[in-house]
């Protein structure tokens, strides 16, 4: 996930403005950071192909 970051701060009080706390707020974050780092490496995949 090199050269990849998220606003933490601001996508924890996304959550939480959605109604997330706790652990379904980190689970959020989780997944966001998740599908940050496939979409990353789909389009290096992509690049090299």
């Amino acid at each position: 996930m090199a050269g990849l970051t998220l606003d933490t701060a601001g996508a924890l009080a996304a959550a939480r403005e959605l109604g997330a706390a706790g652990w379904a707020a980190a689970e959020l974050l989780l997944a966001i950071r998740i599908g940050m780092a496939e979409g990353s490496a789909a389009r290096c995949e992509g690049e090299t192909s």
